[in-house]
């Protein structure tokens, strides 16, 4: 089963293009590989936990361990417990050890998440999101496809090409 790693920012509000992709990646037959924070990370773990069996085929990398230890106020606690608890993969401390300071960490549970991966798509709250951005470059240097979400700009940021392509529902 080849898998696609989904992520974005942490402030990303409630859209309905996360689910619309999360159900075309999971009946594609792919699996997901996700991180363990607020708003999209969030918003991809409760997603596939609403599909039928979408379980089976979510990966958690989370960046802090299974009693919450290395968690911190833009952690996703409760959607990684869920997920863990309805019998999805959850890598603990995906990105090292509780001695690896929070931001290296961060990246490389990010890098882990994206290792494997075919092809990787981000939601973004804005076109600036920073971590996601460093992360979608490393998606890049490792050759996958990238795909990007952003439902609050209207139109594409300048000089990027757009083609159509639906997404079932």
């Amino acid at each position: 089963m080849s898998a696609i790693h989904l992520g974005g920012s942490r402030s990303l509000s409630p859209t309905p293009i996360v689910g619309q992709v999360v159900r075309a990646v999971l009946a594609s037959g792919q699996a997901i590989h996700v991180g363990c924070a607020r708003g999209a990370d969030h918003a991809v773990i409760q997603s596939a936990l609403s599909v039928p069996q979408g379980h089976s085929s979510l990966f958690v990398f989370a960046a802090f361990g299974p009693g919450g230890a290395g968690a911190w106020s833009g952690s996703a606690v409760c959607s990684v417990f869920m997920a863990a608890c309805a019998g999805a993969s959850v890598r603990w401390l995906a990105g090292g050890s509780l001695a690896v300071p929070l931001v290296a960490r961060l990246m490389r549970r990010s890098r882990a998440a994206l290792h494997g991966c075919s092809a990787s798509a981000f939601f973004l709250a804005s076109p600036g999101s920073p971590g996601s951005l460093a992360v979608a470059g490393h998606a890049v240097k490792s050759g996958q496809p990238v795909f990007a979400f952003c439902p609050s700009v209207p139109m594409p940021p300048r000089g990027c090409a757009v083609s159509g392509s639906s997404i079932g529902s």
